[in-house]
């Protein structure tokens, strides 16, 4: 089979499968009142996004040389792995971010 083929068939295999996934952890969480739950749920959409992104950047790094690019576009590649980086950095500071708003809350009105 080939490389793209497979590449593709995983992809929509993760996508749906993340997407089902987040699907049933936010209505999990917001049913039982679990913050952790519904993190989780954020967690795995950003997988979608993520395997979005690892697709495109695979997709674009295979295209063959050009005028403007000599020697290729397998760089794209990286470029793809910085944004998946900065993808879930921004999702853990801002699940973090939501656990010390709770925390504080908690502290000044513990009865809540």
């Amino acid at each position: 089979m080939e490389e793209t083929i497979i590449v593709k068939k995983l992809s929509r295999i993760g996508i749906l499968g993340n997407v089902l996934l987040a699907g049933f952890k936010l209505f999990a969480g917001i049913f039982g009142r679990s913050g952790a739950m519904i993190s989780d749920a954020v967690h795995s959409l950003s997988d979608v996004f993520a395997t979005l992104i690892a697709y495109i950047g695979v997709r674009l790094s295979k295209q063959p040389e050009d005028e403007e690019h000599p020697f290729g576009h397998e760089r794209l590649e990286c470029v793809a792995s910085l944004i998946l980086g900065l993808i879930l950095a921004g999702t853990g500071i801002g699940i973090g971010y939501a656990g010390f708003q709770k925390l504080w809350w908690l502290r000044w009105y513990p009865s809540s």
